[in-house]
Formats: C-alpha cells, sequence, structure tokens
C-alpha cells in the first residue's frame, strides 16, 4: 500500500452490532492499487488490529466515497494480508473477502431465515460487472445455488435453488426491507423469461 498526499473525505462506520453506529469522515491519505479509480487516494490508513502501528487501512474499493474493506497488514511487511466487509452495515468489519479483490459483498438470506454474505464475483446478466455470488442457500449437498444483487444495494434480489437433477427454481422477496424468499419466478414455456408469479401459499407454490 502506497501513502500518497490527502485528498478528499472518505466516510466509514464503527460499532459493535448493537447500538448506534458511529460514523466518521476523514481525508483519504493512501492510493489502494485495485481500486475504481487509478492514481488517487482512496483509502484511510490506521491501525485496525491494535499492534501499534498505523500500517492498516479502510478502502473504498468502488469510488463511492463510503469505505467497504478494512485491509489488515498482519506481518507488518505494508502489504495487506487480510480483508474483511462490514455487509450488515452495522460497523463490525466480520465479514472475511479476498484481500486481493475489490468486488462487493451481497447479503441474503437463506432457505431456514438466517442471514449469511458472500463475495460477488458472477456476472448473471452477462454485462461484465459481477452481480452475483454462488451459495449453498438450501443447504442440501453442494454449493450450486446463485444468489444475485441485481440493483447494487449489496442486498441480494433473486435466488436460484439448483435441486436434485439440476432442477433450478428462481425466487424474488416481496419485501426488500426484509428479504423472504416467498416469490417464486416460473418460466412455464421455457423461453427464458420469467411468465408466472407465484405468491407463497398459492397454488403452484414450490417453497425454496
Amino acid at each position: 500500500m502506497a501513502a500518497s498526499s490527502p485528498s478528499s473525505p472518505l466516510s466509514y462506520r464503527f460499532g459493535t452490532g448493537r447500538g448506534p453506529v458511529h460514523r466518521h469522515a476523514s481525508p483519504a491519505d493512501l492510493d489502494v492499487p485495485g481500486g475504481a479509480v487509478a492514481g488517487r487516494p482512496d483509502a484511510v490508513r490506521l491501525d485496525f488490529d491494535g499492534d501499534g502501528r498505523v500500517d492498516d487501512a479502510l478502502w473504498d474499493a468502488d469510488g463511492d466515497g463510503t469505505a467497504d474493506r478494512a485491509l489488515l497488514d498482519l506481518d507488518d511487511d505494508g502489504r495487506p494480508e487480510a480483508a474483511f466487509a462490514d455487509p450488515s452495515g452495522r460497523g463490525v468489519w466480520d465479514a472475511p473477502v479476498d484481500a486481493a479483490a475489490g468486488g462487493d459483498v451481497v447479503r441474503f438470506t437463506d432457505v431456514r431465515g438466517r442471514e449469511a454474505a458472500a463475495r460477488v464475483d458472477v456476472d448473471s446478466d452477462g454485462d461484465g460487472v459481477p452481480d452475483a455470488a454462488v451459495v449453498d442457500a438450501d443447504h442440501d449437498p453442494g454449493t450450486r445455488d446463485t444468489v444475485a444483487d441485481l440493483d447494487g444495494d449489496g442486498v441480494a434480489d433473486e435466488l436460484l435453488v439448483t435441486g436434485p437433477g439440476a432442477t433450478d427454481r428462481a425466487y424474488a422477496t416481496s419485501d426488500p426491507a426484509s428479504p423472504r424468499w416467498d416469490v417464486l419466478l416460473a418460466d412455464v414455456d421455457g423461453d427464458g423469461a420469467v411468465d408466472l408469479v407465484v405468491a407463497e401459499g398459492a397454488p403452484g407454490w414450490v417453497p425454496p
């Protein structure tokens, strides 16, 4: 990580997971390779791991002005060995991600209603930008399901469950504020487009 002259303020947050989230803003003073904008500071240096050295950083990987990665230099060699995201937005920075990747993290709810997070590394719509992750959402043998963040807000909008015999079923949520896979999206005629939407409990509903 290379030091740079201070630039525009970078916002970030800290919290305990309970109670208020403390929001801060500091001038970016570090240029981390691999960010959305090259050649200008996009991170704030700090001592994140408590070793007494200001060799860690909060990094704005996607260039939106808000830190989305905590980079930790664990062996004091000037390079980050570990990275964490804050998918819950509570400022706890507890989701491990690839230290070398600037990709986003998508939060999702599995079929049992438990929250989880995964690094976005799949391009689901062919536009060249990763917007999905392969996960095990239904807890069957194997990681074969896919969650997609179509609007880029960090929360999964669709779930594709791959069942026995490669049977695929797509689901959405009727309430984005409280994700629950309660809408079945069906392609009845097999043309690749959704032509039937079935609400949970309605005729034709198949649980994820």
